[in-house]
């Protein structure tokens, strides 16, 4: 009996790690995670001032540049993404983006609850023997 129990727990300890993450996947997954936001982010900046949304672009890559052109690059990065026009218009974006995605998550529920309802009101059995 103990040895049943024993390879049950064994069992399912070598489900549990095959399932999980592993530090690279988990690197990976955030990395894609941070190249979506950013993509997102420029395409939201585009709508208000395309010079900005280039800067922005540009970011990732700003470390590598020389001394000199890192200090003119932030100077210039810093007066658009501080500028107020751009700060409202890039919030007012932001919440068209969210309210947007909110819409989409809402009418997907409802889809998904009509869908269930046509399963529950026999719909799909409309057999003589398709509904007990």
């Amino acid at each position: 009996m103990k040895i049943l129990k024993m390879s049950g727990l064994v069992a399912a300890i070598a489900l549990l790690s095959a399932c999980a993450q592993t530090p690279a996947e988990k690197a990976a997954e955030a990395k894609e995670h941070a190249q979506q936001l950013l993509e997102t982010q420029i395409t939201l900046a585009n709508e208000c001032d395309p010079q900005a949304a280039t800067l922005m672009q540009q970011l990732p890559t700003a470390n590598s540049l020389p001394a000199a052109q890192k200090i003119m690059f932030e100077k210039e990065y810093y007066a658009k993404i501080n500028n107020p026009t751009f700060q409202a218009c890039y919030n007012l974006a932001w919440k068209s983006y969210k309210e947007e995605n909110q819409l989409k998550i809402a009418r997907m529920q409802e889809w998904n609850e009509a869908q269930e309802l046509d399963w529950d009101n026999g719909m799909f059995f409309n057999g003589p023997f398709g509904y007990w």
